[in-house]
């Protein structure tokens, strides 16, 4: 995984959030679609770095937080401005979907 992507868990997702634009992405390791979304989001991550961060959880080993934020499959992704949320797309989409989003935010 790139190494602009940010892993949070259930101690340190509130102090990743709570400043500028995120793109979290609530991920399983043995999803399939996940993976493939991962690989799209290293790209982006590389495009959008001066103005993003993008936060990877991992639903299976912060389940509480999967909880919280309602996630039944992965992969989900949401989209907060200042630790509040904005966007929320499920599955694996073409990156333009991602990128189209962050545009507006930005």
């Amino acid at each position: 995984m790139s190494e602009d992507i940010i892993y949070a868990d259930s101690y340190d997702f509130d102090s990743r959030i709570e400043y500028g634009i995120r793109l979290v992405v609530f991920y399983a390791e043995w999803c399939v679609q996940s993976r493939g979304l991962m690989s799209i989001l290293e790209e982006i991550a590389d495009e959008y770095y001066d103005s993003i961060r993008i936060i990877a959880v991992d639903v299976e080993q912060s389940p509480d937080l999967a909880s919280v934020f309602a996630i039944e499959q992965t992969p989900v992704v949401i989209f907060f401005i200042d630790g509040k949320m904005v966007e929320r797309i499920g599955g694996a989409n073409p990156p333009n979907v991602y990128t189209d989003i962050l545009d507006e935010i930005i």
